[in-house]
């Protein structure tokens, strides 16, 4: 049983190290060989192992690369791969390339990527720290319930603002009045949207102080999902 499980081991670190031996290959010839056919069939290659170590090749190809053909692979190789870098790549394609072909194969290859998101910290005049981070979470974990990226950097960049949180005690009930607003900027700086919403939470006597943050954090929470609603209508992403 030893032997057996040893040469299923010995399989796979062989397989392993011939797919690993095939990645550096198609990078290799995308950057060295003399043939634009093999680098653009190695950019093919490249997109088809959907391999993120290949974005740097793909992206120096797409950047560099003085055969159209070899950049209009490279960047249908990074549609395919769908790393952050992968996008900020094709961004540059499409606001740099001097070939309209190339720009519109960018174009087509970001189309494909599922968005990702930059999700900057929260403003607000008048409301607490504490607050405004609630505002934040609640935005990234609802882009997140969608299958959205929210990453450090290279995304579509979210401006969130907590505009208002108002506390109304009497009657024997307690109503907490949010209302937030959330702006978003493509990587060239052209604003893609400005959404704004509000949500309202109604308690039965009086709130305590100390309970009022996780109230308002709750009453955020449907707003963020109301903006992130309206964000994906904005987007065409529903």
């Amino acid at each position: 049983m030893g032997r057996l499980a040893s040469c299923v081991l010995l399989l796979a670190l062989s397989s392993s190290a011939h797919a690993d031996a095939a990645l550096d290959a198609a990078v290799r010839a995308l950057r060295e060989d003399g043939s634009l056919k093999v680098r653009a069939q190695a950019a093919i290659v490249l997109g088809q192992r959907r391999e993120a170590v290949a974005v740097r090749a793909l992206s120096d190809a797409l950047a560099t690369d003085a055969a159209s053909a070899v950049r209009i692979a490279a960047a249908a190789a990074l549609g395919r791969v769908g790393d952050v870098d992968a996008r900020a790549a094709l961004d540059r394609a499409v606001a740099d390339d001097r070939d309209a072909a190339v720009r519109a194969a960018a174009a087509r290859a970001l189309a494909e990527l599922s968005p990702a998101f930059v999700v900057e910290p929260a403003s607000g005049q008048g409301s607490d720290e504490v607050t405004r981070a609630a505002l934040r979470d609640a935005i990234s974990r609802h882009l997140r319930s969608r299958g959205w990226s929210v990453v450090e950097r290279g995304g579509i960049r979210l401006k969130p603002s907590v505009l208002r949180v108002e506390v109304d005690a009497q009657g024997g009930r307690t109503v907490i009045a949010v209302r937030a607003s959330l702006v978003a900027v493509e990587g060239d700086g052209r604003m893609a949207a400005m959404l704004e919403s509000g949500a309202r939470l109604s308690a039965a006597g009086a709130v305590p102080d100390g309970k009022i943050g996780a109230y308002a954090a709750r009453a955020l929470d449907a707003a963020a999902r109301a903006l992130c609603d309206d964000l994906a209508t904005r987007l065409g992403r529903r």
